[in-house]
């Protein structure tokens, strides 16, 4: 032991990040993954305690607090007048490489064809990227226009006020005083007709989506989604189960005669009617109520998924498809995130009030409930008006970029590709010319760290069209135009 382990020791003492950790704690873990791993054999005895501590530098009484508590654990056996040695077990450790060997613990080890169907299906669909440092285009909220003053304040108010009875759980349905102020905005400024106990506080709209096909489809049942879509919703309906039906997309949004042709063939149909994820039509009011008449006579779901209604820079927001039918066959998704900032994870689903009971009883199998404080920071800063206010500013920061970027688009990408002028969102979409390979494009974009989704990976077949989703919210009109001209040179004439 002395000569075999004792650098093997020292080095597992020594890894990085184990510094913080007491010594006693970092000598446990070190004897007892050198047993597991199979560098002390069963049987094998140790160094007597004053051998230990002189061989790595330690205090005696470290070493025999370490033994101490591997024996307890029943690694370790101290025999009166022999010393210490590892414990003899009639189970062999997995992980033991001179027990299992090499071979056999790879192929013991588990692995994704051990995954059930569902679960292969959530590992295809991997994961939305995350931004730490936005690059160029990434389609995000500018968080530097954030009044993040005042949102500091609110939360040391909160805090400051909280009691003992916030440290438990609270409720799943979500803190009341938000539900109220949810409720009030969307009705004053969605014409959404919903009571407070209508309305779930949730982390996400895809946490709405996963809530949504697992209570009311069936492993099985068709979906339509437009095509093309957004992605997350597209993932998370496959990895339920759910049969995907793509209905086409046009300046008027999606196909409601595609959708009442299919009938009772399709479940539910996903949508998002203020402004199309991603080409960014808004859906008419003839197709609205095409969409309520198909969801009473077949008596399926239309999920509304309101994500970015509130950026629109031409005209008024349109009026929710829920306004059209409250209460009755439709299920309305707002989230926090695009509005506001994206690392606050706060999201809601609107619900016909039959379904609450059993969304709430999901909701607490999923992960029980929303972190209290930030919902009553949002709250208070939706009750002060600070909500509202911060909307119409960043309406019109947005607005200018917009038609800044349009102008600069124009400009140093015009040759390349053709852009649908948005009408409200974070971004607009451009369509490739011809030549340009889709794919070599936003390669070449990235070597130059600029983020340039496909459009074509936002279709389910394989005819969709060439583009890029460009957004234009989190970057100044200057830097947007820097970066055009980097890409422009970056793309092959």
């Amino acid at each position: 032991m002395r000569t075999k382990s004792a650098n093997a020791l020292l080095a597992l003492l020594e890894e990085e990040g184990s510094q913080r950790i007491p010594l006693t704690l970092r000598l446990q873990n070190a004897v007892r993954r050198l047993i597991i791993d199979g560098h002390l054999s069963e049987g094998e005895r140790l160094p007597s305690t004053r051998m230990m501590a002189s061989d790595l530098g330690l205090a005696r009484d470290t070493v025999e607090d370490a033994y101490q508590h591997l024996e307890m654990e029943g690694f370790l056996e101290r025999r009166m007048g022999s010393g210490t040695f590892v414990s003899a077990s009639e189970h062999r450790f997995i992980g033991n490489r001179r027990s299992t060997g090499r071979a056999r613990s790879e192929r013991s080890a588990p692995g994704s064809t051990e995954l059930s169907r569902r679960g292969q299906a959530i590992a295809r669909s991997g994961g939305v990227p995350d931004h730490p440092c936005p690059k160029p285009f990434v389609v995000l909220p500018d968080v530097q226009s954030f009044p993040l003053e005042t949102w500091l304040k609110l939360t040391a108010k909160v805090i400051r006020g909280i009691k003992r009875e916030t440290l438990l759980y609270a409720d799943p349905m979500g803190y009341p005083p938000l539900r109220e102020e949810i409720a009030r905005y969307l009705s004053a400024h969605r014409g959404v007709e919903a009571s407070t106990e209508q309305i779930v506080v949730l982390n996400s709209s895809l946490q709405a989506l996963g809530l949504i096909a697992s209570l009311l489809m069936e492993p099985g049942e068709r979906v339509g989604l437009e095509e093309p879509g957004f992605h997350g919703a597209r993932q998370v309906f496959c990895a339920a189960g759910l049969r995907l039906e793509s209905i086409p997309v046009d300046v008027d949004g999606i196909s409601s005669d595609r959708v009442e042709k299919h009938g009772s063939d399709i479940r539910a149909v996903y949508v998002t009617p203020s402004h199309q994820y991603p080409l960014g039509a808004t859906l008419s009011l003839q197709r609205r109520l095409a969409l309520v008449r198909w969801a009473e006579q077949t008596r399926g779901w239309i999920i509304e998924d309101d994500y970015d209604s509130e950026f629109r820079y031409d005209g008024r927001p349109i009026a929710a498809i829920q306004s059209l039918a409250p209460g009755r066959r439709v299920l309305y998704i707002g989230t926090f995130s695009k509005v506001l900032f994206p690392g606050l994870r706060l999201a809601y689903l609107v619900l016909p009030s039959s379904l609450v009971p059993a969304f709430v009883s999901a909701r607490t199998l999923v992960d029980g409930h929303t972190a209290v404080i930030s919902q009553a920071v949002l709250a208070e800063f939706m009750r002060e008006g600070h909500f509202t206010t911060h909307i119409r500013r960043m309406r019109q920061i947005y607005h200018a970029r917009r038609d800044a970027f349009a102008e600069a688009f124009e400009k140093h990408l015009s040759r390349f590709a053709s852009m649908i002028f948005p009408a409200g969102g974070l971004h607009l979409t451009a369509l490739l010319n011809d030549e340009l390979d889709e794919a070599a494009s936003v390669a070449a974009a990235a070597r130059h760290a600029i983020e340039l989704p496909a459009l074509r990976q936002l279709y389910a077949g394989p005819k969709g069209r060439k583009g890029w989703l460009m957004g234009f919210a989190a970057l100044p009109p200057g830097d947007a135009e820097k970066a055009m001209r980097k890409l422009a040179k970056a793309l092959p004439d």
